[in-house]
């Protein structure tokens, strides 16, 4: 079993290595055109772009037109990441997306990727990761995909989406040890307590254990 894991454990490791990643509290506003981040603290700083670069090649070495495609909750619409943003130290995969007069971001956490241990078969490997969608509208609402994909090709599926929370800051994210017996993935984070408003930086601890199958998340 390790010997036909190996592949998608170096996979991971090649995704995360060398990245050290800060959680943050992020809302997006399209002023002029122009994306910022709202910190925690208020303060409003634009993103650094990387132009050009594909987030196929930059985190699975594949050299493809294809995008990772993150389907909106609640919603038909699928949204390409096409754009890698690094922002005091978090590197974010990022989407944008236009929905009638609605126009918003999708960020995906990949460093919190996590590998899931559903299949053994050579050129299939399935994920769990972290992503945010941010509109005009307040709040930046936290989820967690779950996708196959195929190694070989490079095609992603998403298979569910479950929602954690609006302006949470995920602290840490792993699968419980021994995935293979309980399936679950371990998630901790801070929220909103009951006396806070939302503008405000979340100071609830919250540690959730979600359940995972190979056709989605458990509530």
């Amino acid at each position: 079993m390790l010997k036909r894991m190996l592949p998608k454990i170096l996979l991971l490791a090649a995704i995360v290595s060398g990245l050290v990643v800060a959680a943050g509290v992020y809302r997006f506003n399209f002023t002029n055109d122009d994306i910022y981040v709202v910190q925690a603290d208020g303060q409003t700083v634009p993103l650094a772009t990387e132009d050009n670069t594909s987030v196929m090649r930059t985190l699975f070495s594949f050299y493809t037109d294809k995008y990772w495609q993150i389907e909106l909750p609640d919603s038909s619409k699928k949204v390409p990441l096409t754009e890698m943003k690094d922002f005091n130290g978090q590197h974010l995969a990022v989407g944008y997306y236009q929905q009638g007069d609605e126009r918003g971001v999708v960020s995906v956490d990949y460093a919190r990727m996590a590998v899931l241990n559903f299949t053994f078969v050579e050129d299939e490997m399935m994920f769990a990761v972290p992503f945010s969608v941010s509109s005009q509208g307040s709040g930046v609402f936290w989820y967690l995909g779950l996708y196959h994909m195929n190694t070989k090709y490079g095609d992603i599926k998403q298979l569910d989406t479950f929602f954690v929370g609006d302006r949470v800051v995920i602290n840490t994210m792993q699968t419980d040890e021994p995935f293979d017996v309980t399936s679950s993935i371990q998630l901790t984070y801070l929220a909103h307590g009951p006396s806070q408003s939302m503008a405000e930086s979340p100071n609830k601890h919250i540690e959730k254990l979600i359940k995972v199958t190979p056709e989605g998340f458990v509530e």
